[in-house]
């Protein structure tokens, strides 16, 4: 229950990137949103997988969680950002995991690399996109949606699977925090305001005798 939906979809973006030919040598990974539930997994699975990581994350106390998760690299979120007005700037990234949307998946969709893929889960910076087709059309740029719930009965086997097949050692408890029920409201409130990383797991206790 760790990974729960957050997991699932952080993998299915790992697959969608694997799908594409991303390989880990052609080269870094950016993880947009690293501290949260589905960013902080991506970085654990892509490492996992062996990627070379690079986490962008507004939560600069959370760097040494990240680095322990085996990012290469942490950056402050706003340093992977680049000028709207530019379609295109130089290729940094073989491929992208985007929780934040907004001007992130833009920046992230001009800074990727000729046939590079940049996949897309959340908008909790803006819904909307600003982008030109420039980076579709002069390097082949892949833009995959990242929907866990409309998934078939085969592709859940296929992300259950490769989720119990990864050597997550310590990392995952790393990020998980437990509550209970009586303490839920309480962490829903710190999700809203952005004070909660990683992921909550909830245990239900049930009464003796």
């Amino acid at each position: 229950m760790s990974y729960g939906t957050a997991g699932f979809t952080a993998c299915l973006s790992l697959l969608g990137i694997e799908d594409a030919g991303v390989r880990p040598d052609d080269g870094p990974v950016l993880v947009t949103g690293a501290t949260g539930g589905v960013g902080s997994l991506a970085v654990m699975l892509l490492v996992d997988a062996g990627y070379d990581v690079t986490a962008a994350t507004g939560r600069p106390e959370h760097t040494e969680r990240l680095r322990q998760l085996g990012a290469r690299e942490v950056v402050p979120r706003d340093d992977v950002l680049h000028p709207a007005e530019r379609p295109l700037v130089r290729g940094l990234w073989a491929a992208v995991v985007d929780t934040v949307g907004g001007d992130y998946l833009g920046s992230a969709i001009r800074a990727t690399r000729p046939n590079g893929v940049v996949t897309c889960c959340g908008m909790v910076a803006s819904p909307h996109l600003n982008t030109s087709v420039l980076p579709f059309i002069l390097r082949g740029v892949r833009l995959l949606g990242i929907d866990s719930a409309g998934r078939s009965r085969d592709e859940r086997l296929r992300v259950w699977g490769r989720l119990a097949a990864v050597d997550a050692g310590d990392g995952l408890e790393e990020i998980t925090t437990e509550c209970t029920l009586d303490e839920l409201d309480e962490r829903i409130e710190m999700m809203r305001c952005g004070e909660s990383a990683g992921r909550t797991r909830v245990a239900i206790v049930g009464e003796s005798g």
